[in-house]
């Protein structure tokens, strides 16, 4: 992608592209987006739409409550009359690669819980914290595998819809224009187009 797209996506998303800026050793966001322009709003959407997620809560018992300082609900007419409630919210997602692959895009992410939501899974009391996580897990993943199918009926260069192409077994969604064009004329249509 071009430095002025790419500045673009991770001025707009400083948390999931955290590691743009870290050396080859730590992660492999230190080559950018490795992909075309055309896939820049395609990205972009995929980034948004994972920071869009739900909230949910979970009762703790007292003592965890006390000891991460939750303030209590006080019930009138309850035993006990007071309860403590922990608003889990989704992982932070952080890329850790973003290209194309076989003519689509490829979004490598890990997920970061924040440090309460992790010492309350350790102690073993909140499955039910165990399932919400799975979920926001399903969720994201969910967002992307969409993102991923979507590139392959997106052109990578410009944008505009697109077919899977072939030249030598390498791979490039282009549209039906670009593929008139003499450096893309070697690019043949997939039979077995899959998207």
């Amino acid at each position: 992608m071009s430095p002025d797209l790419q500045a673009k996506i991770f001025e707009k998303y400083p948390k999931i592209f955290k590691d743009a800026n870290k050396s080859p050793q730590e992660t492999c966001m230190c080559w950018g987006l490795d992909c075309g322009d055309g896939w820049y709003n395609l990205i972009d959407t995929l980034c948004e739409a994972i920071t869009c997620s739900f909230t949910t809560s979970i009762e703790l018992d007292g003592e965890d409550g006390t000891r991460l300082g939750i303030k209590p609900f006080i019930y009138k007419d309850a035993e006990p009359n007071y309860r403590f409630f922990f608003e889990t919210k989704a992982p932070q997602v952080v890329a850790d690669q973003v290209k194309e692959k076989f003519g689509t895009l490829r979004f490598y992410f890990h997920l970061e819980f924040d440090e309460i939501n992790k010492d309350l899974v350790k102690t073993g009391k909140y499955p039910q914290l165990v399932e919400i996580n799975k979920r926001y897990a399903h969720f994201i993943d969910g967002i992307v595998h969409f993102a991923e199918i979507a590139s392959g009926r997106t052109c990578e260069i410009t944008g505009e819809e697109g077919e899977m192409h072939e030249a030598g077994g390498w791979f490039k969604v282009l549209n039906k224009e670009l593929i008139k064009q003499e450096k893309f004329k070697k690019y043949k249509l997939c039979e077995n187009n899959l998207y």
